[in-house]
């Protein structure tokens, strides 16, 4: 910093500025993500399960046959029968050991995050009409699975 004795009026250079400034985007990128992971966490699960029931009513349309969508507060399972004895498998699982379903499953629910269904197990015949309409809850975001049409929203 100069002073008064120096030459210039007193301040910061600009190679000081500039280097003040890098070291607070560097912080800011490194501490202001883990602030809200949970909230993170949910909205990308969220996605996640409204790719995973399109997928089981692509699938379903795809083979021609009934492809189950189970919930459970622990993972989400897509299967050919309802009691889940011949699932869908993903073809890419995250290496995270945190998000890694178990064998069988189709998604796992993330810690600090809720998964809850009504009703827990529907599906989705060869037409791709769901079996009922369907209300999935993401940690307090809403997945509708609409009984008519089959749109998921």
């Amino acid at each position: 910093m100069r002073t008064m004795a120096g030459r210039g009026a007193p301040g910061f250079t600009l190679t000081e500025l500039v280097m003040v400034i890098a070291i607070l985007a560097i912080i800011t990128a490194v501490i202001v993500p883990r602030y809200n992971r949970t909230q993170t966490d949910a909205a990308w699960f969220g996605d996640e399960v409204r790719a995973a029931v399109r997928y089981a009513q692509k699938k379903a349309i795809q083979e021609r046959q009934n492809v189950y969508v189970v919930v459970t507060s622990s993972d989400l399972s897509l299967c050919y029968d309802s009691a889940c004895t011949n699932p869908l498998t993903r073809l890419v699982v995250t290496s995270n050991p945190s998000y890694k379903p178990a064998a069988g499953k189709f998604l796992a629910v993330p810690p600090n995050v809720t998964l809850s269904s009504s009703p827990s197990t529907f599906s989705f015949n060869g037409l791709g009409q769901p079996s009922s309409g369907a209300t999935l809850n993401v940690s307090g975001r809403g997945i509708t699975v609409y009984s008519e049409t089959g749109y998921v929203l």
